[in-house]
């Protein structure tokens, strides 16, 4: 198939081109500068579509699905989560339509978007939204842009967990802090949902060729829910560490959130710990129900949290990150 992949020089982009790549599809990928594609190999039957969101090229004639996964998870200002996540979709949903195609669009979302659960119990994707972050707000109106084209192409969201693997910044801080000895906990306990970064290519990948319903919502995630201090202590076990808890109160966090941001405004470089993700971890329990896309789709996560921690943790130590 001739497809397209934004956002295909990150984290989650790089792997789901190199699984796509070696399933034997012919992949364009939008990349702002063809001289720094960050994760992203050139490759056969890979093209390099150069451009970003707001300054698109001319897209693929022949273009039978899109992977949308470009977004900003961090900004420097939430006006900038905005600005991308949900103009940014809206332009290239503009772009297809005035190019005439009506590609499989394939939508990577965020469980930030929907609501939190204020006991723990998993929550459906059917549940009214309502998002705790500029960050988790954007990504939902991001959602209704592409759910306005629904009756012009066919449009799957799939509202992933947190995801953590090889090549994750986001969970690098935790693994480095339990390497030094310290478990770095809040007096009040955080569960979310994960997944590992394979399984979230698989189902993508699957959106490719299963049947759906145009508009659909989709949870994608491990359907057994951690808690922030149970994902510290099992790097822990792997690494062979014994480890000290440092207990934050999250009023803390909020205040260092927002010193954060005031250094990152100086550095020019979104930090991970700002007041948009605070507002998250305030709410405490992210976790999903993963019924809907097992019924549908037949998916399930098959990576089973030991497992993949492990893997996550030798490439870290492999590539000199830990």
């Amino acid at each position: 198939m001739n497809l397209l992949v934004t956002g295909a020089t990150g984290f989650i982009g790089s792997r789901l081109v190199e699984q796509l790549l070696q399933a034997g599809h012919r992949v364009q990928a939008l990349v702002r500068n063809p001289a720094r594609l960050g994760w992203l190999k050139q490759a056969e039957n890979l093209v390099l579509l150069e451009g970003d969101l707001f300054s698109l090229p001319e897209l693929p004639a022949g273009c039978q699905a899109v992977f949308h996964l470009a977004g900003l998870t961090k900004a420097l200002k939430p006006r900038d989560y905005y600005t991308v996540n949900q103009g940014g979709t809206a332009s290239l949903l503009d772009k297809l339509e005035k190019s005439g195609l009506a590609p499989r669009f394939i939508h990577l979302s965020s469980l930030a978007a929907g609501r939190p659960s204020p006991d723990g119990t998993p929550v459906k994707e059917d549940e009214p939204a309502c998002p705790a972050s500029p960050y988790g707000h954007s990504k939902l109106l991001a959602e209704e842009e592409v759910l306005k084209r629904k009756e012009k192409m066919p449009v799957i969201i799939l509202r992933a967990a947190a995801i953590y693997g090889p090549r994750d910044r986001d969970f690098l801080q935790l693994f480095q802090l339990v390497k030094k000895g310290w478990l770095p906990t809040f007096t009040k306990e955080l569960l979310l949902s994960l997944c590992y970064v394979d399984d979230l290519v698989r189902a993508l990948e699957l959106c490719l060729t299963v049947s759906f319903k145009s508009g659909e919502i989709y949870n994608v995630a491990d359907p057994v829910p951690r808690s922030w201090e149970e994902i510290g202590l099992e790097a822990a076990r792997i690494l062979g560490l014994k480890v000290k808890p440092l207990r934050f109160p999250l009023w803390l966090v909020k205040s260092a959130s927002g010193i954060s941001e005031v250094f990152s405004r100086f550095s020019g470089r979104p930090s991970p710990l700002n007041r948009s993700k605070c507002r998250d971890l305030e709410k405490l329990f992210w976790v999903a129900d993963t019924g809907k896309i097992k019924r549908d789709l037949g998916f399930e996560t098959s990576w089973t949290f030991p497992q993949a921690m492990r893997v996550t943790l030798d490439w870290y130590l492999e590539n000199n990150w830990l």
